[in-house]
């Protein structure tokens, strides 16, 4: 099967790792491989993902592969930092995650069992990192049933419990190792926050400005005075500068963790039985930050869930995310009243909390956009390479028969913040 007219990865050199690799893991050299589309549009944005078959002629034994490289058009690749997101997810494959696998091992926790251990990403089978020839190799988890929830379509409590407690395990084995093995993890709070590297760039401020008047736009000033007052007062800022404040681990300390950093559907797969979710993985660690951990779960929260939902389950699944990192605290053998409270976690919501409002101004956009409306990428990318009025190109991220469920869903997020105090 082709892609573009072509049976082979748009890259020499990725194509030679994907047949090393799939000769390894089917331990011949006699393999024909196939390959197509990993993705549907809107699912990526800075990766494009491939669906590679390998057979081993020999034996019949087959492998899926996911192979994930960076865009090949130059525009793309620097509109949407594309070198520095797959430096940072390659760092979490070969680096990061080892220390977080080696240090439960050391616990006597069987790693691969994901109620008793943080497991819950894609196994990676290869990494490239040379400059235009970057790429991440995966085992295809569709072969085990998982699958990418429609983003168009709501999670249920029990899909949010699961995501929470995941994230509470990850993020307890930060505090852990800083608590046991600071010489391991010191290392990896140095990460520079990809998003400022864009930080000097007038048209990611021109794009966020249009953004901004987007979400005040989903508000009424006479209705609700103060929710569009302090809406506005929290928006009425340079958003690279503010997105700097609330990524910046230093000023989260000493609660700062490794973070996920891109929570929302698109980078989730689950696996159903009988319509139940049993399990699931994240996907894109691109964004991985050392922040603080209130930032992983406002963006999840805010991006995946509506108000109705919120005012069910949110103190529930903030109670319920921080049982779960307690209780993996005490089986790695560290004290979680020691390391984080429950009164941390409340002065981190009150200080970090906003973060959930700041992802939603750009997220939800793209998650109420009809996937046949999302606009050309590559093309978009160009355009506004070449100074093309960045409104139209924001304003492309829309569909006229769901913009009603963006308005309900940006309004209700600021009401939420309102409530909550954050903003």
């Amino acid at each position: 099967m082709s892609i573009n007219g072509s049976a082979v990865l748009p890259v020499a050199s990725s194509q030679q790792l994907l047949e090393e690799t799939a000769r390894t893991e089917l331990g011949s050299d006699d393999v024909a491989i196939s390959l197509t589309a990993g993705s549907n549009k809107g699912d990526n944005y800075i990766g494009v993902v491939f669906r590679a078959r390998a057979e081993c002629r020999r034996t019949g034994k087959q492998l899926n592969i996911i192979a994930k490289l960076p865009p090949l058009n130059e525009a793309r690749r620097k509109q949407f930092f594309a070198r520095a997101s797959f430096e940072r997810e390659i760092l979490f494959y070969t680096e990061i995650y080892p220390m977080l696998e080696e240090f439960q091992r050391e616990k006597g926790l069987d790693t691969a069992d994901g109620c008793q251990a943080f497991n819950q990403i894609p196994r990676c089978l290869g990494t490239c990192l040379d400059d235009c020839e970057e790429i991440i190799l995966m085992g295809d988890l569709k072969d085990a049933g998982f699958d990418m929830f429609d983003r168009h379509q709501e999670l249920s409590v029990d899909h949010f419990r699961m995501v929470v407690s995941a994230l509470g395990r990850l993020h307890a084995l930060s505090f852990a190792l800083k608590d046991q093995r600071p010489e391991r993890f010191d290392r990896f709070k140095g990460m520079v926050e990809l998003f400022t590297t864009r930080e000097q760039d007038d048209m990611m401020d021109q794009w966020f400005n249009i953004l901004i008047e987007r979400t005040l736009g989903a508000l009424d000033s006479e209705k609700e005075p103060e929710v569009y007052a302090k809406t506005k007062k929290a928006l009425d800022i340079k958003f690279l500068d503010v997105i700097k404040d609330l990524t910046t681990g230093e000023f989260a300390e000493p609660y700062a963790v490794i973070c996920h950093g891109d929570c929302w559907n698109n980078n989730m797969l689950f696996k159903h039985e009988k319509g139940v979710p049993v399990d699931f993985r994240l996907l894109d660690w691109q964004i991985t930050r050392y922040a603080s951990p209130v930032l992983d779960l406002m963006y999840f929260i805010f991006s995946a869930s509506n108000k109705a939902f919120r005012d069910q389950h949110y103190e529930k699944l903030i109670d319920h995310y921080h049982r779960s990192l307690s209780d993996f605290l005490r089986r790695l053998g560290s004290d979680p009243e020691r390391l984080f409270p429950r009164k941390a976690l409340d002065q981190q919501l009150q200080r970090f909390g906003r973060f959930g409002l700041m992802m939603a101004v750009m997220i939800l956009p793209i998650i109420t956009t009809r996937s046949e409306d999302v606009p050309d990428l590559e093309e978009m990318a160009e355009k506004m390479e070449n100074g093309f009025d960045i409104s139209e190109e924001a304003n492309n991220f829309r569909s006229e028969d769901t913009e009603a469920n963006y308005r309900q869903r940006m309004g209700d997020c600021c009401r939420d913040m309102v409530q909550l105090g954050y903003i």
